[in-house]
């Protein structure tokens, strides 16, 4: 190991769960560290017992200081990395500090959109291989949670895992520097966190360092943007269209070099889009066999596709109410997110889309989403921040208060074969607690009303056998 901790003196930016983690990280292995937060309050899971300042820092804070470890959930930019930088530290995330004592084989993930999705179907096609795996980063534990707890253990590259599946934000890569991946993937890019990033070349840059140090990239045909600006040893493809390399799609059927994999139909996750992420799934297991010269397992894997369940909030059928499907998209806070929730949706009802929509959308340009409403959506229901771009954007657009009266008026307008999908777009901050407390408002209006035509339709019932009044 060249990376030692010990000799090191840390400043920890930030104290969320990931802050948290590198505390305890460093205090294990020895290291010297101390931590700031810009929140004038914050709570802490357990005590730290080190020295932590909020607000504005001392003149001195960094002085002795050869690291500052910053969350992810600050941007470079504020005023106390201003000041680690004029000291002379280096800024890097938990990611960095990671890479620099990793010695288990990697996959890395990121993308505007599916991230969540394909880092745990491939970490459960991983497992059902035969393989000790787990998933971290953005998803899962934080990452440093994933290597051996003491020095000892670290420097002598003793690990119980065959390999750790990492889901990475632009936001952790922006701070990643040496990370090396076995195999990597950008999955898609959309505009999504312009607030931070400033614009859409900052943005692709940040997610285009994953392949810096990777052995083999797995690139969507589709997007040109996704495809490696970097040198990587190998690449696999995939994509909806039929190919005699890489992984294709002919008739209802995933192919590999041509040859028949995996029935569509047997995949529980709703939507094309979902198909893409299987592929892309697929083709990392495939990679990661093939770094470690090892068998690829393929048909393993694809089998393990029918007994994987989506995570919460991500394309998931919460209720079919007299023909009508109602699905939790909650997880879409970005215009290609909901871009892909409209199309992989679309070829999949003979009814009408009534998108629920609407939120903060973080500086994003929603007319991008203008080709798929046409397309594919009967009406937009908007509320909260910017509902009021929705209706610039898609004229048959209804604006409502709440959560409540957006599913009451997808109920009245819906009909039997139609899908009211709740994708908003936008981050929920300015209305809920976050993305889940936000699904699970739409969850409760739905189930209201599901118990609404269930009683209607027992009183019917007990009406027509005589039991009740006329």
């Amino acid at each position: 190991m060249t990376y030692n901790v010990r000799a090191h003196s840390y400043v920890v930016g930030g104290l969320g769960v990931t802050g948290q983690a590198c505390v305890r990280f460093l205090k294990q292995q020895g290291a010297k560290v101390k931590a700031f937060d810009t929140r004038d309050t914050f709570n802490v899971s357990a005590p730290l017992n080190i020295c932590v300042t909020t607000g504005t820092l001392p003149r001195d804070f960094f002085a002795g200081v050869d690291t500052l470890v910053l969350s992810p959930g600050l941007p470079l930019n504020i005023e106390q990395v201003k000041q680690a930088k004029a000291c002379g530290v280096e800024v890097i995330g938990d990611v960095e500090l990671f890479a620099r004592l990793n010695n288990t084989p990697t996959i890395g993930i990121t993308g505007s959109n599916g991230k969540t999705t394909v880092t745990l179907l491939t970490t459960h096609m991983l497992k059902a291989c035969g393989y000790e795996v787990c998933e971290a980063g953005n998803v899962g534990r934080p990452v440093l949670e994933t290597l051996p707890e003491s020095m000892a253990e670290l420097e002598t590259l003793s690990s119980s895992l065959d390999v750790i599946v990492l889901e990475l934000s632009s936001f952790q890569l922006e701070t990643t520097s040496s990370l090396k991946l076995n195999a990597a993937s950008i999955l898609n890019i959309s505009d999504d966190h312009l607030d931070r990033h400033g614009d859409m070349q900052q943005y692709t840059a940040a997610k285009q360092r994953i392949f810096s140090h990777c052995h083999t990239a797995v690139v969507w045909r589709g997007d040109k943007q996704v495809t490696p600006a970097s040198n990587c040893e190998n690449t696999i493809t995939y994509g909806l269209d039929m190919s005699d390399t890489g992984f294709g799609l002919r008739e209802g059927v995933i192919t590999i070099n041509g040859e028949a994999l995996l029935n569509t139909a047997d995949i529980r996750l709703a939507g094309m889009h979902n198909v893409l992420n299987v592929m892309a799934s697929l083709a990392l297991c495939q990679a990661f066999s093939t770094s470690l010269n090892k068998p690829a397992l393929l048909n393993t894997a694809a089998r393990a596709v029918a007994s994987f369940t989506s995570a919460p909030h991500r394309c998931v059928e919460i209720a079919n109410i007299n023909g009508v499907k109602w699905i939790d998209d909650s997880k879409a806070t970005n215009v290609g997110a909901t871009i892909a929730a409209i199309q992989g949706l679309a070829p999949t009802t003979n009814g009408k889309i009534i998108l629920i929509a609407g939120g903060d959308s973080k500086g994003a340009d929603l007319s991008a989403l203008k080709p798929a409403l046409d397309e594919s959506v009967g009406e937009v229901i908007a509320l909260g921040k910017d509902a009021e771009k929705f209706s610039a954007v898609f004229r048959d657009t209804t604006i409502v208060a709440s959560m409540e009266k957006a599913v009451l008026a997808a109920n009245l307008r819906a009909g039997n074969g139609d899908i009211v999908l709740l994708s908003p777009a936008c981050a929920s901050i300015d209305m809920f607690k976050n993305y889940m407390h936000r699904a699970q408002v739409f969850t409760d209006a739905v189930t209201h009303i599901t118990e609404k035509v269930k009683f209607e339709s027992d009183a019917g019932a007990m009406k027509e056998a005589g039991g009740l009044p006329s």
